[in-house]
C-alpha cells in the first residue's frame, strides 16, 4: 500500500511537472495583443493590400520624394493647373519624408508593413495600459472591441501615428501620480514636438491633457474638503502649465504658426469643404464595421457616467467628451475607442471583481504568469514580426479592385484632365509631373473651388463653362456618375475609352481651339 501511494504521488508530481512545462510555452497576453491587428487584418479587414484601398498614400509619397529631392518642405501648391503658386501648408510633411523613404527602400510593402506595425503597437500601449486598471482577461478583450473598432479607418496614411501617440499620452498620463507626472513632461513635450510634424491630429493630444485639467477642476469644485480642494487646484496649475507647454511644442514646425491658423481654418471651414469628405461626416451605421463602434460607444456612454458617479471626472470627460466628437465624424471613432479604453476596462473591473468567477480568473492568470517563461512569450511577437517581413517584401501595388483606373490612365491624352479627387491622387503618384484639376487636398483648395468641382461632378448648369474656363481637354470618371452621362450626352466631347472601372472622355479637335498645355 505504501509503494502504491508512493507511486500515485510520483504520477501526480509528474503530471504537475507536465503541466507547468506546457505552461511555460503559453504566449504572455501582451503578445497577444501585439498579434491582434494581423489576426483582424485577414479576418476582418481584407488582407495586407487593404490599407493601400485609399490613393492618398501615394499622394504623401510623391510629396515625400520632392521634400528629399529639395531639401525643404513645400510651401507651394506642386500638383495643380488651377491653383498654381497658391501658398500650401503641408501639415504632414514629416510622415511624407518617412513614407518616401520606406517606398524607396520597398515599394507599397514597406509603406504596409510599417502601417501594420504602428496598429501592432498601438494595441499593445491599449493592453498595457488597460492592464493598469483590470485584470489580464479584461484588458485583452476590452484591447481587442479597441482595436476591432479602429478598422474602419486601417489605410496607409499618416494619421495611424495619430493613433500610436494618442495612445502614448494616455499611458503617460495614466500610469503616473501627478508628482511623479512633471519627471515625464520632457518625454510628452519630445511627444509634442514630433507629432505637430507628423500629423494635424496632435490636437487629440491637448485634448487629452484638457480633459485631466478639467476634471481636477470639476473635482476642484466639488471637493467636500480645503486639503482636497488645494489639491486639485495644484494639479489643475499644472496641468495647464502642461498643456501650454506643449501647445508651445508644437510651434517646432518649419511653418511656425501658419500650421496652426491652416489646421484652424480648415476644420472652421464650413460644410462646404469638410462636409464634402466622408471621414468628416457622422457615422453610417449601415456600416458592417461600425457594429464594433456601437459595442464601443454603449460601454463608453456606461464609463462616462459610472466614473462622474464615483467623481472620477477627468475619465468621465475624456470619454464623453470624445465619443460626442466620433459621433459628429466617423474620422474620431478610433480616438474616441483609444482614449476610452481605461475608462471602459476599470468601470467593468469595479463592477466585477467581488464576483467568485472574478476571483478565480486572477488566481489563475497569476499562475499563468508565475509558469510562463520568456520563449512562450516571445513566440507571437517573432510570428508577428515574420507576418510583416513578408508584407515588406510582398510587390503591393494600387490595385483596380480599390476603384483606381489603374487601365484607363494608360489611355489619357497629354494636357489638362478632369477626374475625381482619389483618382487625382493616383494620377499624381502615377505621373508626378502631370497637373491635376482638384485632389484630395480640400484643405488647400478652399470652398469656392469645391463648389467649382461638385458641380462639374454632379453635371449641374455651368458645369462645361467651368472645364472651359480651365483648358480641361481630357475627362475620366465612373461610367455610372453624372459627368459621365453628362460627357456622353455634350457636344465636343467623345468616349476614348471605358471599362467597369472608368470611362475616359477628351474633346473633339472642334472644340479644342482654347486648349491650354499641361
Amino acid at each position: 500500500m505504501y509503494q502504491a501511494a508512493s507511486l500515485n504521488k510520483a504520477e501526480v508530481m509528474k503530471a504537475s511537472r507536465a503541466k507547468i512545462a506546457a505552461l511555460r510555452w503559453l504566449p504572455s497576453l501582451t503578445s497577444v495583443a501585439f498579434l491582434l491587428p494581423l489576426f483582424l487584418l485577414y479576418w476582418q479587414v481584407g488582407g495586407p493590400s487593404a490599407p493601400l484601398a485609399d490613393p492618398d498614400t501615394g499622394l504623401h509619397i510623391r510629396t515625400g520624394d520632392w521634400i528629399v529631392a529639395h531639401h525643404e518642405v513645400p510651401r507651394h501648391d506642386l500638383y495643380s493647373f488651377t491653383i498654381p503658386g497658391k501658398p500650401w501648408c503641408d501639415w504632414e510633411w514629416l510622415s511624407d519624408v518617412l513614407f518616401s523613404i520606406l517606398h524607396r527602400c520597398g515599394g507599397l510593402g514597406a509603406i504596409t508593413a510599417f502601417s501594420l506595425l504602428v496598429l501592432c503597437l498601438t494595441s499593445v500601449i491599449v493592453y498595457r495600459t488597460a492592464r493598469l486598471h483590470a485584470s489580464r482577461t479584461l484588458a485583452l478583450g476590452v484591447t481587442y472591441v479597441v482595436i476591432a473598432t479602429t478598422t474602419i479607418h486601417w489605410l496607409a496614411r499618416p494619421h495611424l501615428l495619430t493613433w500610436l501617440l494618442v495612445a502614448l499620452f494616455c499611458r503617460v498620463l495614466d500610469d503616473s501620480e501627478f508628482d511623479e507626472l512633471s519627471r515625464r513632461w520632457l518625454l510628452l513635450l519630445l511627444l509634442m514636438a514630433v507629432w505637430a510634424n507628423l500629423h494635424g491630429g496632435f490636437i487629440a493630444g491637448l485634448m487629452v491633457i484638457a480633459s485631466y485639467m478639467a476634471g481636477n477642476a470639476a473635482g476642484a469644485a466639488l471637493a467636500g474638503c480645503k486639503e482636497c480642494r488645494a489639491a486639485y487646484r495644484q494639479r489643475v496649475r499644472g496641468y495647464t502649465v502642461l498643456i501650454v507647454a506643449c501647445l508651445a511644442a508644437t510651434l517646432i514646425n518649419p511653418y511656425f504658426t501658419g500650421l496652426h491658423h491652416h489646421i484652424a481654418s480648415y476644420l472652421f471651414s464650413g460644410a462646404s469643404v469638410t462636409g464634402q469628405v466622408s471621414e468628416w461626416l457622422s457615422p453610417d451605421f449601415h456600416n458592417p464595421r461600425l457594429a464594433w463602434f456601437e459595442v464601443m460607444l454603449a460601454l463608453g456612454a456606461a464609463a462616462g457616467l459610472w466614473h462622474g458617479l464615483q467623481k472620477r471626472f477627468s475619465w468621465c470627460l475624456l470619454t464623453l467628451g470624445s465619443a460626442h466628437l466620433a459621433l459628429i465624424s466617423v474620422r474620431n471613432v478610433p480616438i474616441f475607442a483609444i482614449v476610452a479604453a481605461v475608462p471602459v476596462a476599470a468601470m467593468i473591473e469595479d463592477l466585477t471583481r467581488r464576483y467568485p468567477w472574478a476571483l478565480k480568473l486572477k488566481q489563475m492568470e497569476a499562475t499563468l504568469a508565475a509558469a510562463q517563461s520568456g520563449a512562450g512569450a516571445a513566440a507571437p511577437y517573432a510570428l508577428g514580426l515574420a507576418v510583416l517581413a513578408v508584407v515588406f517584401g510582398r510587390p503591393s501595388v494600387l490595385r483596380q479592385e480599390f476603384d483606381l483606373p489603374v487601365s484607363a490612365v494608360s489611355h489619357l491624352p497629354l494636357g489638362r484632365v478632369f477626374t475625381t479627387d482619389r483618382w487625382a491622387d493616383y494620377l499624381i503618384y502615377c505621373d508626378p509631373q502631370r497637373r491635376v484639376f482638384f485632389d484630395t487636398r480640400n484643405d488647400l483648395y478652399g470652398e469656392d473651388f469645391v463648389r467649382d468641382y461638385l458641380t462639374v461632378m454632379k453635371a449641374q448648369p455651368g458645369w462645361r463653362e467651368i472645364l472651359e474656363s480651365y483648358g480641361v481637354v481630357a475627362a475620366m470618371a465612373p461610367p455610372g456618375s453624372s459627368i459621365s452621362a453628362g460627357l456622353a450626352s455634350a457636344p465636343g466631347w467623345a468616349l476614348n475609352y471605358q471599362d467597369h472601372t472608368a470611362a475616359v472622355y477628351v474633346r473633339t479637335e472642334a472644340s479644342t481651339a482654347n486648349r491650354q498645355p499641361d
